[in-house]
């Protein structure tokens, strides 16, 4: 019992006093990344080698801080549970050297590296979101002010009983305008309708994950905001004035995996001498802060990813369980940065599987693209920032 004691106050003393200084540090390092030239398509595989670049840069960071007693086998869950916490994203970057041999493209660069909560340094979110590939964001929200029936939504087809109410809300205007401001890439409404095919299954106030997948696809959007507003009259308080009430439950998802990156649930209250002004402030107020915890906790999700693993998924379509076997052998074993292949399923010639990956969808494809798995070769049939869909080719 005296071990398993001494072993988790070793873990919380560490915790403690650690976290505080991740929080505040800031770290200079220097990293190298590499990537694929395909086509002799120099540029993108420079593109790609600087993100691995960076990707590196961030875990070398965090790990530097991790003390030293920690990385022996016995303490690696204290380890693990440091680095679970902690956030990293790169301020600044230079490129000190690139060599190409053969088909690999070197690229090693200089990286200030910060450590803790990324908040409003703007240049370091572009750059966080450059390196994600700066996925844009569409907002599907339903929202019901005072002195209104129904539930208003955008992207239901003029000519119902929304088509009154279906331009930009507050709710909509709010969290665009919040998002903009820290540089995120946000999917116009009016472009985004014209792109839209929807039927009568979608004339609803609370879209399906699928439904919010299917939309945001089909405007191009990697992340969805979906969710509903409602404001309330909640009395008179006196010298005529009226106070309203407003709840908002937020949801943003990867449209390409259904993933949910972060949620928002928020309340706020408004009081006016009229109510539709006073709903009007309310819905803006909750619109506001659920944009502050949505942002905040996405690029948190993007800062880990960048400095961490993200998962993967893949499909592979027409192979047999033993190419199989030896697909995924090579993943784990040929493929540069796969920590852990997690088979889904297996059925009729279609595998499906996550990989948790320090390297993007981007680079994983590249390089799968170019291994010799011995009877078959691999083709992208096509891929997302999150996900890739493969083929097998016979070797004849």
């Amino acid at each position: 019992m005296v071990p398993v004691i001494r072993f988790s106050l070793l873990l919380l003393s560490l915790f403690l006093v650690t976290a505080p200084v991740f929080a505040q540090e800031s770290k200079t390092v220097t990293a190298e990344g590499v990537a694929v030239v395909q086509g002799n398509n120099v540029d993108i595989a420079r593109d790609a080698a600087i993100q691995d670049a960076q990707t590196r840069a961030v875990e070398q960071a965090i790990g530097t801080l991790i003390d030293s007693q920690t990385q022996v086998e016995n303490y690696q869950v204290i380890s693990d549970k440091i680095l679970s916490q902690i956030k990293g994203y790169i301020k600044k970057y230079n490129i000190v050297r690139e060599n190409r041999e053969d088909n690999l493209l070197r690229v090693t660069i200089t990286a200030e590296v910060s450590l803790g909560q990324l908040s409003d340094d703007l240049s370091a979110i572009g750059m966080l979101l450059g390196q994600m590939h700066k996925p844009r964001t569409m907002i599907l929200v339903a929202e019901q002010n005072i002195g209104q029936e129904w539930y208003a939504w955008w992207w239901w087809s003029p000519g119902t009983v929304h088509a009154s109410q279906s331009d930009m809300g507050i709710i909509d205007n709010t969290l665009m305008d919040k998002f903009n401001e820290k540089g995120f890439e946000m999917i116009d409404h009016q472009a985004a309708s014209q792109e839209i095919k929807v039927t009568q299954a979608y004339n609803v106030q609370d879209l399906s994950a699928q439904q919010a997948k299917t939309l945001g696809s089909q405007a191009n959007a990697e992340v969805v905001i979906t969710g509903k507003g409602l404001a309330k009259l909640y009395g008179n308080v006196g010298g005529g004035l009226k106070s309203v009430q407003a709840d908002l439950s937020l949801r943003a998802v990867r449209t390409d995996t259904g993933q949910v990156l972060a949620t928002a649930t928020t309340h706020a209250a408004a009081v006016h001498i009229s109510e539709i002004t006073a709903g009007n402030d309310a819905l803006k107020k909750a619109a506001t802060e659920a944009a502050d915890q949505l942002t905040t906790k996405i690029l948190a999700q993007y800062a880990k990813e960048s400095g961490g693993t993200r998962s993967i998924n893949i499909t592979i379509n027409g192979l047999n369980k033993t190419q199989f076997v030896k697909f995924k052998d090579v993943l784990r074993n040929q493929v540069r940065g796969i920590k852990a292949v997690n088979e889904r399923s297996f059925q009729n010639g279609v595998a499906k599987m996550s990989v948790d990956s320090r390297s993007s969808a981007q680079i994983v494809s590249d390089e799968l693209s170019l291994k010799d798995f011995g009877t078959f070769t691999v083709e992208v049939v096509s891929s997302t920032a999150n996900s890739l869909e493969l083929r097998v080719v016979p070797k004849y």
